[in-house]
C-alpha cells in the first residue's frame, strides 16, 4: 500500500508533465510523483539529507564554499604581497564584492531562464578555469597586479551567476515541509566552509606559497561540478520562455519584489542588519587590540565565536524542522542579534564580549535562514531566481555601512561608532516590526 501523493511532495518533470498551454491548472502542470522514499532514516534535524539530490547539493556547496573562501583569503594576501599596500588589500576585496553585487540581477535572470542545475554546473566549471589561470600565473612567476584585478572581476561575475541559482535550487529539490530544514542545513555547510577555509588557506600559503590556494580551489571546484552532475533532473522549476527582452525580464525581478508586500518586507528586514549591523565584523580586530587588549590570539577567538554561534543556531533550527510563526521568530531573532552586537560595542570584558558575539551568531544565523526560507515561499516560481538575486544584492550592501561606521569609530571610538549604529538599527527594526503586519503573520 503506497502513501497518497500530496502537492508539497511532488515535482515537475518536462517529460511527464502536461504542457501548461493546454489549459491545465498550475498544480496539475507541476505534479509528478515524488521519488521513492529513502532506504534509510536520519534524525529529524537531518531530514533533508534523506534526499540523495540534497546530499549531492550539500557536498557540492561545501566544496564550492571552501574554494570561494580560499580564493577570497588568497587574493587579499596576494594583492598585499605584490604591492605591500593595505589600500590594495581592501580595494581588491571591495572590487570583487562590488562586481558581484552589480551583476547579480543578470545571474537571477539566468537562474529563471535556464534549468538551474545546468546554470550551477556551467558557472562552477567557469570558476575552475579562473582559478587554474590564477594558479598558473603565480606558479610561473608571471603574475602582476592587473591580472589579479581581471581575475577578481571574473570571480565576482561567476559568483553572482552561481548564487541565485543555488539559492533557488534548494526550493526546487525540497518539499514545502523540508524547505526550512534544507536552508538551515545548507547554511550550516556554508558556515563550516567559512570556519575551516581561512586557517587552512593560511597554512597552504605558508607551506607552499601563494599559488597553493588557487590550485586547491580549482580542484575543489572540479569536485563541486562532478557532485552537481549527480543530481537528478527532477525539479519544481519551470524555466521561463524566451518571450521578451532580457532587460525587461531582469527588471521584472525588481518589480515583482516591489509589488508583493511580503516580499518587499522581507527584503527590508534583510537590508536593515546588512547595512547597520553586519558591518561591525571588520572592526572586531580593532576592539580586540585597543579595547580588550587581547591581541591577535584574542582576536582569533572573537572572530570565530560568530561562526561557531551560527553553526549552533542553525543546528537548532534544523532540529525544529518546520517551525510555526516563522515571521515572528525571525523578527525576534534579529532583535536579539542587534542587542548582542550592541552589548559587544560597549563591553570592556573579554568573556562578556565572547558571549555577546556567540549569542549574536546563534540568533543572526536563525534570523537570516528564516528570512531566506520565507522569501522563497513567498516568491512566485517564475521569478524566484530574480528575486533571490535582489536578495543577494542587498547582502552586498555591507560596505556602504562599513565606511561611515569606520569614520565614526576613528573619530569617537568603537563604543560610539558601533553603538550608535546598533541603536539606530534597533529603533528601526522595532518600528518596522510594529508597522509591517504581513511579515509578522508569515
Amino acid at each position: 500500500m503506497t502513501a497518497p501523493r500530496t502537492a508539497s511532495t511532488e515535482r515537475w518533470h518536462p517529460m511527464t508533465s502536461p504542457d501548461p498551454t493546454t489549459g491545465a491548472s498550475a498544480d496539475a502542470a507541476t505534479a509528478v510523483a515524488a521519488p521513492p522514499p529513502s532506504r534509510f532514516r536520519l534524525p529529524a534535524a537531518f531530514v533533508s539529507f534523506e534526499d540523495a539530490d540534497f546530499r549531492y547539493l550539500g557536498l557540492s556547496t561545501l566544496a564550492l564554499g571552501f574554494g570561494q573562501w580560499a580564493q577570497q583569503i588568497g587574493m587579499a594576501w596576494l594583492a598585499y604581497d605584490l604591492t605591500g599596500s593595505a589600500v590594495q588589500l581592501g580595494t581588491i576585496s571591495a572590487f570583487r564584492a562590488g562586481v558581484g553585487t552589480l551583476t547579480a540581477p543578470l545571474g537571477g535572470y539566468l537562474a529563471d531562464r535556464f534549468p538551474r542545475r545546468q546554470v550551477i554546473i556551467w558557472t562552477t566549471a567557469s570558476s575552475v578555469v579562473q582559478a587554474a589561470l590564477l594558479a598558473l600565473l603565480i606558479l610561473s612567476g608571471a603574475i602582476q597586479l592587473w591580472h589579479v584585478y581581471v581575475l577578481a572581476f571574473a570571480g565576482g561575475v561567476i559568483q553572482s551567476f552561481t548564487q541565485p541559482a543555488r539559492q533557488a535550487f534548494i526550493f526546487d529539490i525540497s518539499t514545502d515541509e523540508t524547505l526550512a530544514n534544507a536552508i538551515a542545513m545548507n547554511s550550516i555547510v556554508q558556515n563550516v566552509a567559512r570556519i575551516a577555509a581561512p586557517p587552512l588557506t593560511g597554512v597552504m600559503i605558508a607551506a607552499w606559497g601563494n599559488g597553493a590556494p588557487f590550485a586547491t580551489l580549482a580542484g575543489t571546484q572540479v569536485l563541486a561540478v562532478v557532485l552537481t552532475m549527480f543530481i537528478s533532473n527532477k525539479t519544481r522549476q519551470r524555466p521561463m520562455r524566451n518571450n521578451g527582452n532580457a532587460v525587461v525580464q531582469i527588471v521584472e525581478g525588481f518589480t515583482a519584489t516591489w509589488r508583493d508586500r511580503r516580499v518587499l518586507g522581507l527584503m527590508i528586514v534583510h537590508t536593515i542588519p546588512t547595512l547597520l549591523v553586519v558591518p561591525y565584523l571588520p572592526f572586531i580586530a580593532l576592539v580586540s587590540r585597543d579595547v580588550l587588549h587581547e591581541g591577535a590570539s584574542g582576536y582569533g577567538w572573537l572572530a570565530s565565536m560568530a561562526g561557531w554561534g551560527a553553526v549552533l543556531g542553525l543546528g537548532v533550527l534544523a532540529f525544529l524542522g518546520n517551525p510555526k510563526n516563522k515571521g515572528l521568530l525571525m523578527l525576534g531573532c534579529f532583535l536579539v542579534y542587534i542587542v548582542g552586537v550592541l552589548v559587544f560595542s560597549f563591553s570592556h570584558n573579554y568573556a562578556l564580549s565572547l558571549a555577546a558575539l556567540g549569542i549574536g551568531g546563534v540568533f543572526s544565523s536563525v534570523a537570516f535562514a528564516l528570512n531566506n526560507t520565507l522569501l522563497q515561499i513567498a516568491s512566485p516560481n517564475e521569478v524566484r531566481g530574480r528575486i533571490m538575486a535582489v536578495w543577494q544584492m542587498t547582502a552586498g550592501l555591507q560596505p556602504l555601512g562599513a565606511l561611515p561606521m569606520g569614520l565614526l569609530i576613528e573619530r569617537y571610538g568603537p563604543e560610539i561608532g558601533m553603538g550608535s549604529f546598533m541603536v539606530v538599527a534597533l529603533v528601526t527594526f522595532v518600528v518596522f516590526s510594529a508597522a509591517w503586519g504581513s511579515v509578522r503573520r508569515m
